[in-house]
């Protein structure tokens, strides 16, 4: 019996530490970054993160030289470089650029109601190109949303507008205030959205 034990203990005593190795593996490499990635897209970030601080920089040199083609030029065409990769989540306004009824698979997010449609679109800084694999549903343009994908800093020409920044989407859904915003579930211009001089 002695003999046995001694023979059953150092395998059951392996098999725990593979299991307990391949347990941590799994952890680390599958479990975590799904967690990190979830936590950083739990927070809606405002426009202004989309726009580097040479963007504002030009944008207060514009009040008190408007004629300055220069400044204009990189206060509406900057983009923020480290945002390149990055899982976000941003509330706004869908602009479909599809004909489908109920859904869509690519669109314009924006930080204010009826821009490209009714007003001139936001400068490109301000302006998301969306996509998605599989199609997502489609809001009207005058509910706000907040979308969470992965975002690249690259330009992307659409019939509508210029658009700074591209997204492969992730998830769509209603807008949703914040706890101490209870009760202020829509907006008309998203917060930190910058006032472009043309407008």
């Amino acid at each position: 019996m002695h003999t046995v034990l001694t023979r059953i203990l150092p395998i059951a005593v392996v098999i725990v530490m593979t299991v307990a190795v391949a347990s941590l593996f799994i952890a680390r490499k599958v479990i975590a970054p799904r967690v990190q990635a979830e936590a950083a897209a739990s927070l809606t970030l405002g426009w202004d993160v989309l726009l580097p601080e040479e963007a504002l920089v030009a944008y207060e040199a514009l009040a008190t030289a408007p004629e300055d083609d220069n400044a204009l030029l990189i206060a509406e065409t900057s983009t923020v470089a480290a945002l390149d990769g990055q899982t976000l989540s941003i509330s706004g306004f869908m602009v479909p650029l599809d004909n489908q009824r109920s859904t869509t698979q690519q669109f314009l997010l924006v930080p204010f109601q009826g821009a490209c449609i009714h007003t001139p679109a936001p400068p490109p800084n301000q302006v998301i190109s969306v996509y998605a694999e599989k199609a997502a549903k489609r809001f009207h343009n005058w509910q706000p949303i907040t979308i969470t994908g992965t975002i690249s800093v690259a330009g992307d020409s659409t019939e509508l507008a210029e658009a700074g920044y591209v997204m492969m989407l992730d998830r769509v859904a209603p807008f949703r205030a914040a706890a101490e915003e209870e009760g202020e579930t829509r907006f008309t211009t998203a917060p930190g959205a910058h006032d472009s001089p043309l407008l």
